[in-house]
């Protein structure tokens, strides 16, 4: 029965994406080389970055470890392998994607005053994903 149900879950939310496809004002910004686009709360906004993630080559997603609840308003700082900062920004929502040179980065998310680091890898043929997942309070 769970299994069904996860099923019939999934398939209503891909049918909620697919439907409200094309429907958002987002846009990218620019930050020296670095393009970006963040956002993702509501279907219309999730459905509108699935459908342009594949132009980006770094993806972020900022949530709660616990209750699983996606978090906005995160500080987001990419830094280069020189310790450069690249991108310095707030993510508009729980999903931030980034065009970056190929190298290698050091991302930093804060959320209410925790930080969490990541390092990550970019080439130019694959995309990386990070997730940064804080505790609840």
């Amino acid at each position: 029965m769970k299994k069904r149900y996860t099923a019939l879950m999934i398939a209503w939310f891909l049918h909620c994406i697919s439907a409200g496809a094309g429907a958002s004002s987002l846009e990218e910004e620019n930050q020296g080389d670095v393009g970006f686009i963040s956002g993702g709360v509501g279907i219309e906004e999730r459905a509108a970055l699935n459908n342009v993630r594949t132009d980006y080559n770094l993806s972020l997603l900022f949530s709660s470890q616990d209750s699983g609840e996606y978090f906005s308003g995160v500080s987001v700082r990419i830094s280069d392998g020189n310790g450069r900062i690249v991108l310095d920004t707030v993510s508009a929502g729980p999903i931030l994607f980034a065009k970056l040179k190929p190298g290698r980065y050091r991302v930093s998310a804060d959320h209410e005053g925790q930080t969490i680091r990541k390092s990550v890898a970019v080439d130019g043929k694959h995309r990386a994903a990070l997730g940064f997942a804080w505790p609840d309070r």
